[in-house]
């Protein structure tokens, strides 16, 4: 007598081994239907008779739940990536998600990064001022505007102070922290949708004849 075992899908029968029985507890894949049962609750007993001929003899294959582990960790890693590569863009578009994404990062070590959208941020009300009462130093004046609707990160600005046939004197990188030296702003927090912010730099120009200037703001 044989052990044989039905598959509770496509109902094909399968020869099935006492080792098989025990492995995995007992769970095997129909290799007709791809179904996955417990082969010990469809079992039945098979003579040499021309049903036993008509019996498959292969294509009972045991399930591996390490190797549906590891999928699902693969799977869930996957997942994990997606998130912490977009988690800015998740914030932007679902700012529900925001204290949940930032108290993540807390723990993580990592940081919820603004957008960074150049084309929605302006630089406006320009102008470069002769300090009267320094020697060799002028005060840049700008309005940084955010024209978004949310949060951005600040810009920095590119500042060129120039002669009068216009040819670079001094250029200069001013990062956020040194506008935002003394300001009740956070650099952190960014710049709010639709807010703006007024920014004024004293520089040194020592005894160079500067006149005019270029400003642009950048990521």
């Amino acid at each position: 007598m044989s052990l044989v075992t039905k598959c509770p899908s496509c109902y094909t029968s399968f020869i099935i081994s006492p080792e098989q029985l025990e492995a995995y507890e007992g769970q095997v894949r129909c290799g007709q239907c791809q179904h996955v049962f417990v082969a010990a609750d469809y079992l039945s007993e098979h003579s040499t008779g021309e049903d036993f001929l008509n019996t498959k003899k292969v294509g009972i294959k045991p399930t591996k739940p390490f190797a549906l582990l590891v999928y699902g960790l693969l799977i869930t890693l996957a997942i994990v990536q997606t998130l912490y590569f977009l988690r800015g863009n998740i914030a932007k578009q679902w700012p529900a998600f925001k204290p949940v994404l930032s108290q993540t990062c807390h723990y993580l070590g990592c940081t919820l990064p603004l957008p960074k959208q150049a084309e929605l941020i302006a630089i406006d009300d320009t102008e470069l001022v002769k300090d009267e009462a320094h020697e060799g130093i002028v005060k840049f004046n700008c309005l940084i505007i955010n024209n978004a609707p949310f949060a951005q990160s600040f810009p920095s600005i590119e500042l060129t102070l120039t002669d009068k046939e216009d040819k670079p004197l001094i250029r200069r990188k001013i990062m956020p922290k040194e506008y935002l030296m003394g300001k009740d702003k956070s650099k952190d927090e960014g710049l709010a949708g639709n807010d703006e912010i007024h920014i004024s730099l004293n520089l040194k120009t020592a005894d160079l004849p500067v006149s005019g200037f270029r400003a642009f703001l950048v990521y």
